[in-house]
């Protein structure tokens, strides 16, 4: 028998069947859509997680200091350790950081928030973060500060704008520059938004129960961008067995810690992943319950065609004809929800591509995994045959004469 003819039996079987066929295929429908969103939706976000924590800067290498339980005092990082640290061939900069917890007052309304004090030479060199409106600071600046975007336009009654004064603490500060929301992201959120030169943010009044104030040349932290093409790994080696020796530690007493944004990145992929490929897995087990659909579907096939099947044998169809036969058959019911199940699937995964650009302010994008649309199809389509294997052996070793003697 032509295979061309065997696909229509198989189809009409499926036609003929629709009720049975319908709730089978919608079992598919379902474990489909599930891979689809879940794989899609999860590379979204990897991706989304990665793209905002890029802007911290994905060669940049922050230090510091942390108390341990032979420390006798807090331990603080020094003008030394910035010495130590440009004297490494594969350091390009070093921005001083120091951070101050206080009450920011602008019109009728007060808040509180953290400052960040920079290094303004350096920090316009590090940041991944730009301006939308006005500058960044330059060496010489005192007494100003630039802000983020949510800050500037949500957080108080009106607008801050250009060359206005905020007051922080006890002191007086110009807006020379407002981040671009593209900038609002994770740096901001982390730096809280304002950025003041180093040297105008130790005289600020801070809030005790946040943040303990620094004497001038200790700092909180020191963030270093690295040459261009250098192995960051080997630089925080590098950076760390240097700091030891300056700092006269060794490693179980070291009283600093070493972070870079790669090992951030590379850490969030790797949770990130893990959950979306334990999601999927879930998300799997309602894939060979689909199969389990076809198998029973096609068994009850199989008693429904048994005296068709004799006739089929009895006017020269072969065993090969009738295995064929019910494997097109659960093999269509696999490619049936398969197909639906993408269209679901990838439906929902562009509402949540929606609803993720919304959140973190960024443009939509018609997203989805090309790696799930592939095992999704290929699984239920091959769960369909394999789950119609069992069913169409039995089927095609069927006697003619006991197969007609069926009712």
């Amino acid at each position: 028998m032509k295979p061309s003819k065997i696909f229509k039996l198989a189809f009409n079987m499926v036609k003929g069947s629709k009720l049975r066929s319908w709730i089978t295929i919608i079992g598919v429908v379902v474990a489909v859509a599930s891979v689809i969103t879940i794989i899609s939706a999860g590379e979204l976000m990897e991706k989304q997680v990665t793209h905002e924590l890029e802007k911290l800067g994905g060669d940049v290498i922050s230090v510091y200091a942390i108390t341990t339980e032979t420390s006798s005092k807090t331990p603080e990082l020094t003008k030394t350790d910035v010495l130590v640290i440009k004297g490494i061939p594969s350091v390009k900069y070093v921005d001083k950081r120091v951070t101050s917890y206080s009450k920011i007052s602008y019109g009728d309304k007060e808040l509180y928030s953290q400052i960040t004090g920079v290094d303004p030479a350096v920090w316009p060199k590090i940041t991944q973060e730009k301006v939308e409106t006005g500058r960044m600071l330059q060496p010489g600046d005192k007494n100003v500060v630039v802000i983020n975007n949510y800050l500037a336009n949500e957080e108080f009654n009106r607008k801050i704008n250009i060359n206005q004064i905020i007051k922080i603490g006890n002191k007086s500060f110009r807006v020379i520059g407002i981040l671009d929301n593209d900038s609002s992201g994770l740096a901001s959120l982390f730096s809280g938004g304002i950025y003041a030169p180093l040297d105008s943010v130790y005289d600020i009044e801070q809030d005790s129960d946040y943040s303990v104030p620094k004497e001038r040349g200790t700092y909180d932290s020191l963030e270093i961008k690295l040459k261009e093409n250098v192995d960051t790994d080997a630089a925080v080696q590098d950076i760390e067995q240097k700091l030891r020796t300056s700092r006269h530690v060794t490693e179980k007493n070291q009283d600093f810690y070493i972070s870079s944004a790669k090992s951030f990145i590379e850490s969030s992929q790797s949770i990130i992943g893990g959950i979306t490929l334990f999601l999927s897995f879930i998300a799997g087990i309602s894939l060979i319950v689909g199969a389990f659909g076809i198998s029973n579907t096609m068994f009850t096939a199989v008693l429904e065609k048994t005296k068709e099947i004799g006739i089929m044998k009895a006017i020269g169809a072969k065993n090969e004809d009738i295995l064929l036969l019910f494997l097109f058959n659960s093999g269509l019911i696999g490619l049936a929800g398969g197909f639906l199940g993408l269209l679901i699937g990838v439906l929902i995964t562009q509402v949540i591509t929606y609803v993720i650009a919304l959140k973190f302010g960024t443009p939509f994008e018609f997203y989805v995994s090309i790696k799930s649309v592939v095992v999704a199809l290929v699984v239920s389509i091959g769960a369909g045959i394999l789950a119609g294997a069992v069913p169409a052996y039995n089927a095609s070793k069927l006697k003619p004469v006991d197969a007609l003697r069926s009712e």
